[in-house]
């Protein structure tokens, strides 16, 4: 575990409303949400709009020279914004982002916010410089109007053509979660919006209390396991100010809840300061990720069930249902032309989806998993080799796992294949593309002497 490597981002949507549950600018939800995150040197990257700039100017102002706190843009949204119009999108966009820069002109990074995401937003952004894009919600669907399943955890390039699907070669605009998933449940449970770090749903579903964050806990050891695997481990976090505010103006929670919210961040705010993690903003997590960068990152995660249980409610209900676990170990992983999901013991995939042609972002981008035989498994003290055997399938991007107890082995060679990387001592991923021709893989793994 290298801690160092993962990165840690705390975001709050701060924005000016004008809806049936809030009007106005929550500032009183802004200074409770800054006061707790800068009680433990958090600085917080905050969600603005024309709206609310000139109520948090002086506010943000104060608390970037302090903190270190940036900002990023909330993007118009064609339908409900402006028209469906890719020139008042870009005209609209330049015009905001010109007030955002004239009252906080250290924001060079131009990263903008939204959940309803699609290709023309995409297009406009990259057309105009923008970084980053905040609000993906991984394999969610229709859950605050949000369908998003199908697209990778984290952080990768977006195609600006396919806004769900990594960009195949060299991107220009990053995609940003909304909030970090419990992969492994989200899976398992078919129910990622319970199984995340937003302080409201976790509250509501009986993860998390004021007095007890556990789960959030695990969740983020499990991140912290992970940096053994990647580059780097992006575990981003968002609450929004309005949801902190109980007045006239706003009445999302009650009183009762926004307290308890209030004590689930300041309680998981120490837990994650208490490592040696990077703690840094959206804008600046951009720019690492592309310095690092060129083109997508492949994403490796192998994750444990939190072994904390949801309670059956009507909202759970309402989500899908809490799943029953314990799950097993599931081994997670993507790149730009694949995503893939292995449960222990099993060396085909349970899931597989396939960025590789796709253009109806409509679609999951799941396969039929192919056949696979394995003809060849020798183990000794000393060694180990395996071949897998495919008959004629249709070229798709694919993947194997071997699960064993592997201390002390190290892949010595392979055939057949673009990746072999061993995994926490569990097992070793093979990444291969299956061509439509008969195929054949082998790996061999040595102990070290």
């Amino acid at each position: 575990m290298k801690p160092e490597k993962l990165i840690y981002t705390f975001t709050s949507i701060a924005t000016h409303y004008d809806v049936s549950w809030g009007r106005g600018t929550p500032t009183i939800g802004v200074d409770l949400t800054a006061e707790i995150a800068h009680r433990h040197g958090i600085p917080v990257t905050w969600i603005v709009n024309p709206g609310s700039i000139p109520a948090l100017g002086d506010r943000i102002r104060g608390w970037h020279e302090q903190y270190g706190d940036d900002v990023v843009l909330l993007c118009p949204l064609f339908g409900k914004d402006i028209m469906h119009s890719k020139d008042e999108l870009r005209r609209t966009l330049q015009d905001h982002w010109r007030q955002l820069a004239e009252a906080f002109p250290w924001a060079t990074t131009k990263v903008a916010a939204r959940g309803g995401i699609y290709n023309e937003m995409i297009e406009v952004l990259e057309e105009l410089g923008f970084e980053g894009m905040w609000g993906y919600c991984y394999d969610q669907v229709w859950w605050d109007g949000i369908t998003h399943k199908g697209v990778p955890w984290g952080s990768w390039y977006i195609d600006s053509s396919r806004y769900k699907v990594p960009h195949s070669g060299e991107g220009k605009l990053v995609a940003i979660e909304w909030t970090a998933r419990d992969l492994h449940q989200s899976f398992h449970s078919g129910s990622p919006c319970i199984f995340s770090t937003d302080p409201n749903d976790v509250l509501r579903a009986g993860l998390c209390t004021g007095d007890d964050i556990e789960y959030w806990k695990r969740l983020f050891d499990d991140y912290l396991l992970n940096t053994a695997n990647n580059e780097t481990v992006f575990f981003q976090q968002q609450q929004e100010s309005h949801e902190m505010e109980r007045t006239d103006a706003f009445a999302v929670w009650s009183a009762e809840d926004i307290e308890e919210s209030a004590r689930m961040m300041d309680r998981f705010f120490a837990y994650v300061t208490g490592y040696p993690v990077t703690i840094t903003t959206l804008p600046n997590a951009v720019r690492l990720y592309k310095e690092r960068n060129v083109t997508t990152a492949p994403s490796y995660m192998l994750t444990r069930d939190a072994e904390v249980r949801p309670a059956v409610n009507a909202y759970t209900m309402t989500l899908g249902g809490v799943g029953l676990g314990p799950f097993p170990e599931t081994f997670f992983y993507y790149d730009a032309q694949c995503q893939m999901a292995f449960v222990r013991g099993e060396c085909k995939p349970r899931l597989l989806r396939n960025y590789v042609g796709q253009w109806n972002m409509y679609e999951t981008f799941e396969e039929e998993i192919p056949p696979m035989f394995v003809t060849r498994y020798e183990k000794s003290d000393s060694r180990i080799e395996l071949m897998f055997e495919f008959d004629y399938w249709k070229p798709i991007p694919f993947g194997l796992t071997y699960w064993d107890d592997l201390a002390g082995y190290e892949v010595a060679s392979s055939e057949g294949l673009t990746e072999a990387k061993k995994i926490q001592d569990k097992l070793v991923f093979l990444r291969l593309n299956l061509t439509g021709e008969r195929k054949k893989v082998v790996l061999t793994m040595e102990r070290r002497t």
